[in-house]
């Protein structure tokens, strides 16, 4: 069983690839997305990610940008928060409690990792995608 102590701390993404239901390569976020996750010690955990190239809206204030806009922002980008716990040796789970998305609050995203050293990667469940069709993550974080 891992050491829930192993994954505290500050993680950078370094990577976010996947496979499609049919073994395909899916490149999500685009080319260079950025993240942020983190695993406090008291069992908090906050996640960050955005796709690689968002447009921007020419403004800082947050009713900035048409619907379109708005809605092509909210598409690219991935939040959420609430507390993690290990389940075996290998699977850690994200009980969220706010996000993004408002109907994530209160689901638990079960994440297989490995982690070697400063490098962790999770794996996600699959997910319905754009397209109608279903696909995986493989997130790969450095520690900062």
């Amino acid at each position: 069983m891992t050491d829930p102590a192993a994954l505290h701390g500050h993680w950078r993404l370094t990577g976010w690839s996947g496979t499609d239901e049919r073994g395909a390569p899916v490149s999500h976020g685009g080319a260079e997305p950025r993240g942020d996750l983190i695993y406090l010690p008291s069992g908090r955990m906050a996640v960050q990610i955005e796709h690689d190239g968002r447009p921007t809206f020419g403004s800082r204030a947050l009713d900035a940008g048409d619907h379109d806009d708005q809605a092509e922002a909210y598409r690219t980008y991935i939040a959420y928060a609430g507390t993690w716990s290990l389940d075996g040796g290998d699977v850690v789970v994200h009980h969220v409690e706010v996000a993004l998305h408002p109907d994530q609050a209160g689901m638990d995203k079960r994440r297989r990792f490995e982690l070697d050293g400063d490098e962790l990667t999770l794996q996600t469940q699959p997910v319905r995608t754009g397209d109608g069709g279903e696909a995986s993550s493989l997130l790969r974080w450095r520690r900062d």
